[in-house]
């Protein structure tokens, strides 16, 4: 991935051995299934495009889109950052789904110490996620979104799909009841993941 940020320096927006198709061209013949993103400068290419910490829907219409966003509110380590400036895990994970549902991928950046050390609130979140996802990454790798199926708040449930397998992904506790389309979901042969039936 060749990944930048805050859009190519204007004195490289020529023709000639340094400028920005230059370089795409040098990557492209080095990297030949490596991917560029669109923080470029506007009339640049890019193969997929990204939005930043929340919802922009003018970027996450690509056919290819990614949401980056730090866990807490810089994206370098900042000391007077605390756990109220922070995901935690639960909203981390909930960011997460919410991404994996709409068709999108997650770049979750930390801010490591001048001595190369993740901070104690970014290291628990990290551990509470790789926990998760050591459990359930089948019900997120490789999916794609459901169209036919709408988000909901109340309770909170995103969908996604892998091959015959559809997905909801739900953050709520003791009895939960959601609408769930007969044409995708069976209710008499749904289970929790890797789990008991419902």
């Amino acid at each position: 991935v060749l990944w930048n940020d805050i859009e190519w320096p204007d004195f490289s927006k020529r023709e000639g051995e340094y400028s920005l198709p230059a370089l795409f061209d040098y990557y492209y013949k080095e990297v030949p299934h490596g991917v560029v993103n669109d923080r470029w400068g506007k009339e640049t290419h890019s193969d997929y495009e990204t939005s930043e910490y929340q919802y922009m829907a003018d970027s996450e219409n690509a056919a290819a889109w990614e949401n980056c966003r730090g866990i807490g509110l810089s994206f370098g380590y900042n000391q007077v950052e605390s756990e109220q400036h922070s995901l935690n895990t639960e909203s981390a994970l909930r960011h997460f789904l919410d991404i994996v549902s709409r068709g999108g991928n997650f770049l979750l950046n930390v801010g490591p110490t001048a001595s190369g050390e993740i901070p104690e609130i970014q290291k628990k979140v990290l551990m509470g996620l790789g926990d998760w996802m050591a459990i359930n990454s089948g019900a997120v790798y490789a999916t794609r979104a459901i169209k036919e199926i709408p988000a909901t708040d109340t309770p909170w449930v995103r969908w996604a799909k892998k091959g015959n397998s559809v997905f909801a992904y739900i953050d709520a506790e003791g009895s939960v009841e959601f609408i769930a389309p007969a044409s995708l979901v069976n209710d008499k042969k749904a289970t929790i993941f890797g789990g008991s039936a419902i």
